[in-house]
């Protein structure tokens, strides 16, 4: 969805805005500033960012620059796509239909016009860069996060190779390249920032020859991609544009934090006829800042989703006139194939409550005299969609802004 606003760019004045990423319906409004002196074209200047998955923040968009005495309107387009675990190969945002082709001129220069698009797909896993007899081609794209790109490559089409070339490009560097006795090879990257291009590159002679390329993968903390297509408009007909590569990252494992128990001693106990659901006894959360203390920056797990899964399992037991559940916590990290365990420990007066009777909650307001958080919404990228990709177990329902945080912590 394309939105738009008017920007009257003013000696002087900056106009300063951010918005939700994900709200495209909404006007953008844009940072402007005065163009420099005697500049006369329009320009944005922009920047990429990374995201949490599980909280809207916002996004700065990018400066405007325009002469003076001049109006500007400025609109974005977004796309999303996975990224981490759940996709590897040539999908998503490293589809070959996304790489730039251009022509290697004699010079060493490019010439974005008629280039051959010679990346074959053989898989989602696979693919071949073609050169055919006398082409010189590169196929670029940009790194969408901060991540490392690894992939198998090897050369098919004999033992010649006068006047063919094949190498790898990071900022129009080579970093790897093929070469007598180097005909196939494992390539890893060092560490590329949002922005940072990669690209593969082939010259043929007289004859063509392929280079076939396995095992590709994008490794990154992020879970998915928004490339926000930025354009501005003078109303003399000016016109520019910039690509924002947003990431959405996942959070950091250590910052799981299991609830409290219910005991008497963390935590009052509770009442008979109270729930023990975990909307009112408390859900494992992410803590962004290690202090529970500060609620602002803790996130529910309440449902799968930024690539954890969350189970629990209860243990419930008769004790003295009252009841003892011991709920089994499981946190899975789908991604980097970590889990975490705790039991936290529920006490109710009175007996435990009947299984599969719906019990009144008990209290009004606050659950179980719990203080909550308030309600956050996260990014659109689902534990749903993670599990279908992975294929690891039935697909769980999409995740749900959180109502609440779970609270008590230890």
């Amino acid at each position: 969805m394309r939105t738009s606003t008017l920007i009257c760019l003013i000696p002087t004045i900056i106009l300063l805005s951010a918005y939700p990423i994900g709200a495209t319906s909404q006007a953008a409004a844009a940072n402007t500033a005065q163009a420099g002196a005697g500049e006369s074209m329009l320009r944005l200047d922009g920047a990429h960012q990374a995201v949490s998955c599980l909280g809207s923040q916002d996004v700065v968009p990018p400066v405007v620059y325009a002469p003076d005495n001049t109006t500007a309107s400025l609109t974005y387009q977004d796309q999303q796509f996975k990224l981490g675990c759940a996709v590897s190969g040539f999908q998503e945002y490293f589809a070959p239909s996304r790489w730039a082709a251009v022509k290697i001129n004699g010079d060493g220069g490019v010439d974005v016009t008629g280039a051959p698009n010679s990346i074959l797909v053989e898989g989602a896993n696979r693919a071949s860069v073609i050169a055919t007899p006398g082409s010189a081609a590169s196929y670029r794209i940009a790194i969408p996060a901060e991540g490392y790109v690894s992939f198998d490559w090897g050369y098919i089409g004999g033992s010649n190779l006068l006047n063919r070339q094949f190498w790898v490009g990071i900022n129009g560097e080579r970093v790897e390249s093929m070469a007598e006795g180097h005909t196939a090879g494992t390539f890893f990257s060092s560490l590329l920032a949002p922005g940072d291009e990669l690209s593969f590159n082939i010259v043929s002679g007289e004859k063509g020859f392929e280079v076939q390329l396995s095992g590709f993968e994008f490794l990154s903390n992020a879970i998915g991609v928004i490339e926000r297509h930025w354009e501005a408009a003078t109303e003399t007909g000016q016109q520019t544009g910039f690509t924002q590569l947003v990431s959405i990252r996942k959070p950091d494992f250590t910052q799981v934090v299991f609830p409290g128990n219910l005991d008497g001693v963390e935590y009052p106990l509770l009442e008979y006829g109270a729930s023990i659901e975990p909307v009112w006894t408390g859900y494992p959360f992410i803590d962004e800042d290690g202090s529970v203390a500060t609620t602002h920056d803790q996130y529910a797990l309440s449902d799968d989703g930024c690539s954890f899964g969350v189970k629990w399992e209860d243990e419930i037991l008769y004790d003295n006139d009252g009841c003892i559940v011991f709920r089994h916590w499981t946190v899975s990290d789908y991604c980097g194939g970590n889990v975490q365990s705790e039991t936290q420990v529920i006490r109710m007066r009175g007996g435990c409550p009947e299984s599969g009777t719906p019990l009144p909650y008990g209290q009004q307001g606050q659950p179980n005299g719990i203080h909550q958080s308030p309600a956050t919404e996260g990014y659109p990228v689902s534990g749903e969609e993670f599990q279908a990709e992975l294929a690891a177990s039935p697909a769980p329902e999409a995740l749900s802004p959180a109502d609440t945080a779970a609270v008590p912590a230890r």
